[in-house]
């Protein structure tokens, strides 16, 4: 999703009462149904690529027409759905969470003119640094469903109740560590206002509660459901009908929506593709009214096929990855990890992938311009270095060094395993690729049981968020995608950059923190930062791009113009 503050939010004086309705974010969002990227240029600040590109709405084909309610907009992705878990989904099922459930507000550092969406909060004050009041609206109803959810408006004891679940480490929330660290206590004052207060100042409190992976605002009566991860009963614009693994969801306009009039789309369509083949084709056979190509050439070819059709590109927090568990041999040595990494060539992927549109990156992706380091900065310290590989792998003890790693079948990942493994031949490594069905290989990866992986990733809204692949207990806090990483000073340095409230000094924390974690060569590392290239139909009218994860608060307003 996104984050708030410096400007915004936390990132004010604890002396200063501040009413939030919008404002300008200095932070980093997530990717909209893979709609992201921007021109290749340098941040004013720091040097890093700046994400530039415009957001908002793709141009429309009827700028001038009424929106029309009703038809059917069909999407699609690669891999499975895993269920649809408010707070701790991944794959598809992290795309159908933002649509059937509320939040209390969206927010994207990729899009900061767009300040805050207000969504179940009508309004949020900050009467001292470390207390956030949120006044909720009174007319956001449950929707009408056949599970027994009493037909009712959201409330502050919802927004409680949300919340403290993620809270739990039995949920297994993604959520769970910002919380765990930083959050004193939850109160629900009255029906209509929530507070939160922080044990100290948090610069992302405001992102965090808009983030679309963990902070859907469920009824008290779902939570308690033992069918929480098959169904879904929000206060969204959309209503969850049904989901076949390995085929598709269904979903329906809410029509008793608090935003009067609004979604316009009758029928939303999420299907599930083995391959990106498959997938491709379902759009140039005209199944499909959107498609995120894996490179911009790829895109402009489709085009031909699709002539109704127009390219988006924005910047993307998305990439791939490869991560260790270090409870593992060799993966305890940091020696071997290091040679691994020297080994790798970053410019590879970006001429072969992404057809030589991409940037090198270090911790924090380029996305989130100012708090990435630059980009000849990475390439310094993370260097594609052959014959270093090879004194470090001699050193180690392990010239002819042998290990297997695991990878999902799905998206464009043979594409990345297929290099990786040329890459690792050529410093004496011989890497097995052991590839999964996406289902099988996410459910080991919650579950930290693999050995090692090319990984894909969610999108890492914040800084905090990214950093917490390197801090104690991994990314969610609570164990799962864990690689058994742990040192003091970098979870110092990550704490500490959280809690600077004046944003020119937590970028400099930030940038400083990354230089800490790869000089500790650590078990996880990005390959290149992608951009997205995504194919829409001319018939779909308002589609968001270029606003991370805020998109999700604005398919509402898309309308299809047929």
């Amino acid at each position: 999703m996104s984050e708030i503050c410096g400007r915004n939010g936390m990132g004010r004086r604890a002396t200063r009462r501040a009413a939030l309705r919008g404002g300008v974010l200095v932070a980093a969002g997530a990717a909209f149904a893979l709609a992201c990227g921007g021109k290749k240029e340098q941040a004013a600040t720091g040097g890093a690529p700046a994400a530039t590109a415009r957001a908002g709405v793709a141009p429309t084909t009827a700028p001038n027409q009424q929106p029309k309610v009703g038809g059917e907009y069909r999407v699609g992705f690669t891999g499975p759905f895993a269920g649809v878990d408010p707070h701790n989904s991944v794959y598809g099922g992290s795309g159908i969470v933002p649509i059937v459930y509320n939040y209390l507000i969206r927010t994207s550092l990729v899009a900061p003119e767009k300040g805050i969406l207000q969504e179940l909060a009508v309004s949020q004050e900050q009467p001292e640094s470390t207390t956030v009041i949120f006044k909720l609206r009174p007319d956001a109803m449950i929707q009408e469903n056949k599970h027994g959810v009493p037909v009712r408006p959201i409330d502050a004891e919802d927004v409680k109740a949300s919340f403290e679940r993620v809270a739990d480490p039995r949920s297994a929330s993604n959520g769970f560590s910002w919380i765990n660290e930083w959050v004193d206590h939850f109160e629900a004052v009255d029906k209509t206002t929530f507070k939160i207060v922080t044990k100290s100042p948090y610069a992302w409190v405001l992102n965090n509660v808009g983030n679309n992976l963990y902070s859907a605002i469920v009824p008290r009566e779902w939570l308690a459901s033992p069918d929480l991860k098959k169904h879904a009963i929000g206060s969204g614009p959309f209503i969850l009908q049904s989901v076949e693994e390995g085929g598709q969801a269904v979903l329906t306009r809410n029509p008793n929506y608090w935003e009067k009039g609004k979604p316009y789309i009758g029928t939303y369509i999420i299907k599930s593709f083995a391959d990106l083949a498959t997938y491709r084709t379902a759009f140039t056979t005209n199944q499909l009214d959107v498609y995120s190509a894996p490179n911009v050439e790829e895109a402009k070819e489709l085009l031909k096929t699709r002539k109704d059709a127009q390219h988006l590109q924005d910047p993307s927090f998305g990439f791939l990855s490869f991560w260790m568990n270090v409870r593992e041999k060799p993966w305890d040595d940091p020696r071997i990890r290091r040679a691994v990494r020297r080994a790798v060539n970053p410019q590879e992927y970006i001429q072969i992938i992404g057809r030589g549109d991409g940037f090198w990156i270090g911790p924090i992706t380029y996305a989130m311009r100012d708090y990435a380091l630059p980009e000849e900065e990475v390439k310094r310290l993370m260097p594609y270095n052959p014959q270093e590989a090879k004194q470090l792998l001699q050193a180690a003890g392990q010239p002819n060094l042998t290990f297997k790693f695991q990878h999902p079948t799905s998206s464009n990942v043979i594409d990345y395993v297929n290099i990786f493994v040329r890459q690792m031949q050529a410093v004496g490594i011989t890497a097995q690729a052991e590839p999964m069905d996406a289902g099988t290989w996410v459910a080991q990866y919650f579950q930290s049981k693999l050995t090692a992986s090319l990984s894909l990733n969610q999108e890492y809204a914040n800084p905090d968020f990214a950093l917490h692949w390197y801090v104690t207990r991994g990314i969610t806090g609570n164990g799962r995608y864990d690689t058994g990483f742990s040192d003091p000073e970098v979870d110092a340095a990550v704490k500490k950059a959280a809690g600077i409230l004046d944003e020119k000094e937590r970028i400099k924390a930030y940038q400083e923190a990354q230089r800490l974690i790869i000089a500790k060569d650590p078990p996880f590392w990005n390959f290149f930062g992608i951009r997205s290239n995504v194919l829409v139909s001319n018939e779909v009218i308002n589609y968001p791009r270029g606003l991370g994860s805020l998109g999700y608060g604005f398919v509402k307003d898309i309308w299809l113009n047929r």
